[in-house]
């Protein structure tokens, strides 16, 4: 059943009252500089539009039977796709977008409570703006009156329910279409301001001091930098430069580099897959700051341990209990030399909702598990139940050594334990290593029967366990070669890899194991081990 609001959208005086000023052009021209993909933009030219979930099969009227899937439909009604015909490039790849954006006008130019979310709507309007002279500039004056008359209704409507908004980041996203249009229509000063003043109030929700997205998603936080990088150029634009955005860019862009593994990709925390190297790199170009990496983000929870050619990043925060991303890796780390990954999480998969509680659980990541039970309770509804009370991190340096303690309490109401772990970084890069302490505190609960620490392996890393299971010789693909020592036993298992563009693939993890029936009488456990580099020796 309709709102009340929902019925005045829809009513004929509102339809009035969106196009009683009519726009006939744009005053000036707003770019859209951000990278496309050209593979993507060619399969679209063939019938097939790829997005996160999955693939949308495009009939000859690609409005004419909407997808069921609900990414689906943001993703086809959102617009980013067009940056993909643009990097394509060519009068083929102009017709089809302009035809696409004909076909919606034709279909969806009225409000509909969906395709005119805010968020929806301000992807759309922000695509269509920044792209406009590659699919519209050279269109015939039938089709730029259609669509300079739409924009004008679509942003009048984006003004005046943007407080409409889901929480988090399509917040951002709503914002995004909202300045464009401010910026090319010519609005007044007084508008951009108000509308500025609401976005810093939205910006100190969703970001935090140390520039990191509340989230705790490194694929947030390139979403989220990104529309306020498109934003900040709208309104330089309009001739409304804001110190207080450029700072929150520049806060965002360090954070993004400490996310980021030698190979130019995300670390894979809080359903993130890699990400596209050539967007974030343009991203971050865009971003216009020389603001180093950070190396620790204790508000966040991360910190990052770079020495020689070993990059290090540790998830050291708590869950958010709110959000769908957030899973249940605590301080789990992943681990690269040079643009080799070697030990990762399992990543996320969008497109097969059936592994989505089986990757954000304790399990699918680099860190210690108690019973093959998770840290933090992952709800049905996709939200995080039970939670630590307490994470928390020392970072220490010394002579170029870095030392990262760290400690959560997720496990203390359901078997009265808590995690420690010390991971050490020698100052050359070659040296790791860590200890997992698990400390009984006297709180009832389960009697813990294993602790298990899982080290996953990237899908191109190849292991093989020796010393009659004290230590295991691992391969990068380069062919150089590192050996893990533990003072427990080794095992060699299957895993599983979602970590590029969420696409699975079969991988191995190497599992120490320690019994824990007797922790309440000796009150501790201590599991330690060590990898190092094998100083240019093939592993073997």
């Amino acid at each position: 059943m309709r709102t009340l609001k929902e019925l005045y959208f829809a009513s004929p005086i509102y339809r009035w009252r969106l196009a009683a000023k009519p726009l006939n052009g744009f005053r000036d021209r707003l770019s859209d500089d951000l990278p496309g993909d050209a593979d993507r933009g060619r399969a679209l030219l063939e019938g097939r539009m790829p997005y996160p979930q999955g693939v949308i099969a495009l009939a000859e009227d690609a409005w004419a039977r909407e997808p069921g899937e609900p990414g689906a439909l943001e993703h086809l009604h959102g617009f980013s796709w067009l940056r993909d015909l643009r990097d394509l490039g060519g009068e083929a790849a102009r017709l089809r977008a302009r035809e696409l954006v004909d076909g919606w006008l034709e279909r969806h130019d009225e409000w509909d409570a969906l395709l005119w979310r805010p968020d929806i709507l301000g992807g759309r309007l922000a695509a269509w703006i920044g792209n406009y002279d590659f699919f519209g500039a050279s269109a015939d004056d039938a089709f730029r009156a259609d669509f300079f008359e739409s924009v004008g209704r679509q942003y009048r409507h984006l003004a005046g329910d943007i407080e409409a908004s889901a929480p988090g980041a399509r917040r951002l996203l709503a914002a995004k279409g909202l300045f464009a249009a401010m910026a090319v229509v010519g609005e007044g000063e007084a508008k951009i301001a108000q509308a500025l003043n609401w976005l810093h109030k939205e910006l100190e929700r969703q970001v935090r001091r140390d520039g990191g997205h509340v989230s705790r998603s490194p694929a947030l936080q390139v979403s989220a930098l990104a529309d306020l990088v498109e934003i900040r150029r709208a309104l330089r634009l309009a001739g409304q430069p804001d110190e207080r955005l450029d700072d929150r860019v520049s806060a965002m862009t360090a954070m993004l580099r400490m996310l980021r593994h030698g190979d130019g990709g995300l670390a894979v925390f809080n359903h993130a897959t890699e990400g596209s190297v050539p967007f974030i790199d343009s991203l971050i170009a865009q971003a216009e700051t020389k603001r180093k990496s950070q190396l620790s983000a204790p508000e966040s929870g991360f910190e990052r341990l770079i020495a020689g050619r070993t990059c290090l990043v540790m998830d050291t925060g708590r869950p958010s209990a709110s959000d769908q991303t957030a899973h249940a890796g605590l301080l789990s780390f992943e681990l690269s030399v040079g643009k080799q990954r070697m030990i990762v999480n399992c990543g996320a998969s969008p497109a097969d909702p059936k592994w989505d509680n089986v990757l954000r659980a304790t399990a699918a990541h680099s860190t210690l598990v108690v019973d093959d039970r998770n840290a933090a309770e992952i709800e049905s509804d996709g939200t995080v139940g039970a939670r630590p009370e307490n994470v928390s991190a020392v970072r220490s340096e010394h002579d170029g050594d870095m030392l990262v303690e760290a400690e959560h309490d997720g496990y203390l109401p359901t078997h009265g334990l808590k995690h420690f772990r010390r991971v050490f970084l020698s100052r050359s890069g070659d040296d790791l290593r860590v200890e997992d302490r698990l400390l009984y505190t006297g709180d009832p609960g389960d009697i813990p029967a294993e602790a298990c620490i899982r080290l996953h392996l990237h899908p191109k890393v190849r292991a093989s366990i020796i010393q009659s299971g004290s230590a295991a010789l691992i391969r990068l693909s380069s062919g150089s070669g590192w050996r893990l020592r533990c003072d427990r036993g080794l095992a060699l298992n299957e895993s599983v890899y979602f970590g590029q563009d969420g696409t699975f693939q079969r991988c191995e993890q190497l599992v120490i194991r320690e019994p824990l029936t007797d922790i309440r009488a000796t009150g501790e456990v201590t599991m330690r081990w060590a990898l190092q580099r094998e100083d240019g020796k093939a592993a073997g």
